[in-house]
């Protein structure tokens, strides 16, 4: 119940029962699965009770997401005809180690039972194993650290792959289960229309995983083998403010201090999807946020909560745009405006005249490089002598793997288990020589 009401995270739920319980508290990442034991539990028994098998020099052990459960614990004494030893581990730390990595499972796809299946989910009625499933799939995300979750209908079936560290790695799907219910539960929880499959649709949903409020944003689009649809993970223990874990060199980060730390002009951040523009712009806001400054942002969506910043959510299809929105919040007079993205000339021309007058304005503009900001704003319609007059500086980020040392490709905690490598950030930060040059 503690867990259901999100009034406690699971990993500081479960050190609590190792303590009062004197069942040791260990990390399963630091252990060997006994691939033995789960072939005699099977797999099914193991995820449905949250027990792993873990095997040491001194044999077999066990850990538990419920040590406290005396009941499991004699029906598995019993299973193994043999004593056991017990240990705690969160329920994520569980199911990671339980869901393998490896090659994609198709799932034959029946739309002819689209309308059915999604008629019984509307109604809570006995479709537990896809209910189970999507939740798994969800808390899977979250404990992987995946920034997005991609639901793709192909020829053969359903596809699902994580991004994680921005590569697509793919996930095993469960053959027994309908590519239909699990598309139609997607949408059902992210609060869209099920019986439309034709047009594209966006939505947002919320779960409770290890005991803490985790957002998903929901986008879906028709293809030509049925509905494709990509989830970004909105994982707030996963935010990490601070210039310290960014990844920058120092020098670069004393040189965005200055840069955001301006009373007035124009910071802007360019670089690929994925590669972490919106944590570099929190973590500016983070540093200017006080008492002392008025901050509001202009975001679509809204991805994080920050307290004591003002955060307003563009809803075009209302007439809620960017520039309606910069329109109106000049007169709230702010200190600092932080713009989700500058994409259009009116949008451009506001925060302009915002950086103008006295206001500090961040935002992204999607460009190959930082000097090519400059020709970009004036693309969109902005004089060239008021670029040169508010613009304070452009950052350039891209994210890069390097192999892993460790794994080899083969998947440790150093590059997170993906084997896809280790991640960098390369920053690349242009400064005008001066605001008047």
């Amino acid at each position: 119940m503690l867990l259901r009401l999100g009034l406690v995270e699971e990993d500081r739920l479960i050190a609590a029962l190792s303590q009062v319980l004197g069942v040791p508290l260990i990390d399963p990442g630091q252990w060997t699965v006994d691939r033995t034991c789960i072939d005699r539990l099977t797999q099914p028994y193991l995820s449905a009770n949250l027990v792993l098998p873990l095997r040491d020099a001194q044999g077999l052990a066990l850990a538990l997401a419920d040590p406290g459960n005396p009941d499991l614990r004699q029906e598995l004494a019993f299973l193994l005809n043999a004593p056991i030893r017990v240990f705690a581990a969160t329920s994520d730390q569980i199911r990671a180690a339980l869901l393998p990595i490896d090659a994609t499972i198709p799932v034959e796809a029946s739309g002819d039972t689209i309308a059915r299946d999604a008629e019984q989910l509307r109604k809570n009625d006995a479709d537990g194993p896809v209910i189970k499933f999507v939740q798994d799939l969800l808390a899977s995300a979250v404990l992987k650290g995946a920034s997005d979750v991609h639901v793709e209908s192909t020829d053969t079936g359903l596809s699902l792959r994580f991004r994680q560290n921005g590569i697509l790695v793919p996930q095993p799907l469960d053959r027994n289960l309908p590519a239909a219910s699990i598309l139609s539960r997607l949408k059902v929880m992210a609060n869209v229309n099920v019986a439309e499959r034709r047009l594209p649709q966006d939505g947002r949903l919320q779960t409770m995983i290890a005991g803490r409020a985790v957002d998903f944003r929901f986008s879906s689009i028709p293809t030509q083998w049925g509905e494709s649809i990509a989830i970004r993970v909105l994982d707030p223990k996963a935010l990490r403010l601070g210039w310290d874990k960014l990844g920058f060199d120092p020098q670069i980060v004393a040189r965005l201090i200055g840069l955001v730390e301006a009373p007035s002009g124009l910071f802007l951040v360019t670089g690929p999807t994925g590669s972490g523009k919106t944590t570099t712009l929190y973590t500016a806001l983070s540093h200017l946020n006080s008492t002392s400054r008025k901050i509001i942002t202009v975001e679509d969506p809204v991805e994080y909560d920050l307290p004591g910043v003002q955060q307003v959510q563009v809803h075009d299809d209302i007439g809620l745009s960017f520039a309606r929105v910069l329109r109106s919040i000049l007169r709230h007079d702010p200190n600092v405006i932080l713009i989700g993205e500058i994409r259009d000339q009116e949008t451009a021309a506001i925060a302009v005249r915002a950086a103008q007058v006295g206001r500090m304005v961040l935002s992204t503009l999607h460009t190959n490089s930082a000097a090519g900001a400059v020709n970009r704003l004036v693309d969109l319609g902005v004089p060239a002598y008021l670029v040169r007059d508010v613009l304070r500086g452009v950052l350039a980020q891209e994210l890069q793997l390097s192999p892993c040392s460790t794994c080899q490709g083969q998947g440790c905690p150093v590059c997170g288990s993906t084997g896809v490598g280790v991640r960098t950030l390369k920053a690349d930060l242009w400064e005008p020589a001066s605001p008047l040059a």
